[in-house]
This record gives structure tokens, C-alpha cells and sequence, in this order.
């Protein structure tokens, strides 16, 4: 069986000596040396003439030239000296450019600021409460009302827009007077609780404080001072759309909520009113079936009813009946 032959007993050095320095092979030890070479060893000695034969025509062909290379230093140097002649210009264009860019950046964040998309809550058949806005303030929606707000509120105020009727509770901000856009009217405050009746269609915008002050005016940027109203709690505001004239009295109407708390007081009412606070409260139409029921009167406190309830406990505290007709109801005479 054949042995292998460990690599380390190869003799490296006298091989190297044959190949880098043949000349200086020539006492003895080192002749007989190379006259034993075994067969591996005369193979490794072969192999490594031609290794080193590849390595020296590598070398030849990547020889540096240093004319060459000074050449190209010289040239380097020379484009170098040309660029510095037009490095002003460049810089002014580059300047004109990152002018170009900053101002179309500020355009944008300015124009997005300004028409960043709205927000719209709606409340279709039934009322939306307590639903809260970026700042924290609390608004409810009656039927058929839609608000409308941005996804957070920037600069020196807050606005939103409603169509409808809402209840406002407002987050207090010194510094970000909050704004409702309603029909013709513009509602601003600091912060207070307020009742904002602005139906699309209707004659007028309602605006009822309960709580801190309100200033109602036109929705016109350049309202003065003398067309505006200043409403503390227990006031009413009302903006005319014909004209945009204002007028100001006390609130007389127990229900003005009642939409939103359904909770309704009447106290020796005219049986026209309570049926008018009726179909307001539940966003329908209540109709007398004639004039001699006006010298009806209710007094009564119905909190959490539904409006057939109301209506039914009406029926048996009055001589009157009611009727569904459809989407209305009609309040008739009983006969006896």
C-alpha cells in the first residue's frame, strides 16, 4: 500500500534555490541533494518554474510607465485649472435651482395647509352625539346634519363647516379661536357651549348660547364690528339669509335640545308650539287639523319618550287624537 508523503518533508528550500538561484548549487551537499529529488518533489520543482514563469509575464505587461503617468497627472491638473474658470457660473445655477426647489416646497406645504381634504360626519335619520373633534371639542349632529373639518387643525384658528343643526362644545384655546361656517353666518368663540340650527333651505341661521360667549356675523371677511352680535348663555342670534341683518332676545324655547337629549318641557304651551317642538325634536311634521285646537295648552315633562309615546300621553291629557300619515302625523279634534 502506497504512503502518503507529508508536504512538510518536501525539501522547499532546495527547490526554491534551483529555480531563483541555480548558479549557487554547487557544493556537494546541495548537488547530491538535488540528485535525489523523488519523483513528487522533481514534479513540485517543474510546476513551480512554471508558476513563477506566469508571474513574471504578469508583471511585464502591468509595468508602470511613469512618463505615462506623469503625462496624465499634467492633464489632470490642467482640467482641474479650466473648471475653476467656470465654477461661479455653476454656482449661481446651482443657487437658482435650490431657490426654484425651496419655493415650489413652501408653495406646496403652503397650498396643502390650505386645501388639505375635509373630514365629513353626517347623521342621517338619527342624531349623532358626542363625537369628538381634533381639539377635543364635542360636537352632536341632529338629523339629517353634516359637519364638516379638517384632519387636524393648523395655524391661528380652528374651522369647520356645518350644514344642519349642531350642539358645540368647545375645547378653550386663547390662541385658536374656533370658527363654524353656516350658511351665511360665521359663529366664532374661544370656548363655550352652543346650539348652531343652519338647515340648508331654511330663512335664517339660529344660534343659542348655553354657556361663555358667542360673536355671530356674516360669513364675510370684511364684516365690521357693528354687523356682529355678541351672545352670553340665555341668548338667542339669529342671521337673516335675505338681508344678513341680525337680531338678538332672550331664548324662550325650553326644547331648543330636545333633539339631543330628548327630553322636552312644556308649561301651558299652545298646543302649535308643542307640536312645532315635536316634529323639530323628531325630524318630522306635526299639523293641527284645525284652528280652534290653538286654545289648547300642555303642561307636562316627557324625558326619554319616543314620539308616539309623547303623542299617545297627549291624546289622554287632551280632548285630541293623532294620526300617522305616511312620514307626518295630524292632530284632530276627538269626537265624543
Amino acid at each position: 500500500m502506497k504512503t502518503n508523503r507529508n508536504i512538510s518533508s518536501t525539501n522547499w528550500g532546495l527547490i526554491a534555490r534551483r529555480i531563483f538561484n541555480p548558479e549557487q548549487i554547487d557544493d556537494a551537499n546541495d548537488a547530491t541533494q538535488a540528485d535525489l529529488f523523488t519523483d513528487e518533489e522533481q514534479l513540485e520543482l517543474e510546476q513551480s518554474k512554471l508558476l513563477v514563469k506566469d508571474i513574471d509575464a504578469w508583471y511585464a505587461q502591468k509595468k508602470y510607465d511613469s512618463e505615462k503617468a506623469w503625462r496624465s497627472v499634467q492633464v489632470q491638473a490642467g482640467m482641474k485649472r479650466e473648471r475653476k474658470v467656470f465654477f461661479p457660473h455653476l454656482l449661481r445655477v446651482a443657487a437658482v435651482v435650490v431657490l426654484l426647489v425651496l419655493t415650489g416646497a413652501l408653495s406646496y406645504v403652503f397650498l396643502w395647509h390650505k386645501q388639505q381634504p375635509l373630514t365629513e360626519l353626517a347623521a342621517a335619520s338619527t342624531p349623532v352625539q358626542s363625537f369628538m373633534l381634533p381639539d377635543g371639542t364635542v360636537i352632536s349632529l341632529n338629523s339629517g346634519s353634516k359637519l364638516f373639518f379638517p384632519a387636524s387643525f393648523s395655524g391661528d384658528k380652528r374651522e369647520v363647516t356645518l350644514e344642519g343643526e349642531g350642539y358645540f362644545e368647545v375645547k378653550p384655546d386663547l390662541t385658536k379661536p374656533f370658527i363654524i361656517h353656516a350658511g351665511k353666518a360665521q359663529v366664532k368663540v374661544l370656548g363655550t357651549s352652543f346650539n348652531v340650527n343652519a338647515y340648508p333651505g331654511f330663512d335664517k341661521v339660529e344660534v343659542i348660547v348655553d354657556s361663555g360667549k358667542v360673536r355671530v356675523s356674516p360669513n364675510d371677511e370684511n364684516t365690521s364690528e357693528t354687523e356682529e352680535l355678541i351672545l352670553v348663555p340665555g341668548e338667542r342670534g339669529i342671521l337673516f339669509n335675505s338681508d344678513n341683518r341680525l337680531a338678538k332676545s332672550q331664548n324662550e324655547d325650553l326644547n331648543f335640545l330636545a333633539w339631543k337629549t330628548r327630553s322636552l318641557t312644556f308649561r301651558e304651551t299652545p298646543l302649535k308650539e308643542v307640536a312645532e317642538s315635536l316634529g323639530k325634536a323628531y325630524q318630522t311634521t306635526i299639523t293641527l287639523e284645525n284652528g280652534q285646537m290653538d286654545t289648547l295648552c300642555l303642561t307636562g315633562h316627557y324625558n326619554d319618550y319616543s314620539l308616539e309615546e309623547i303623542l299617545a300621553i297627549i291624546s289622554s291629557a287632551l280632548p285630541v287624537e293623532f294620526e300617522k300619515q305616511e312620514t307626518t302625523y295630524m292632530l284632530k279634534m276627538r269626537i265624543p
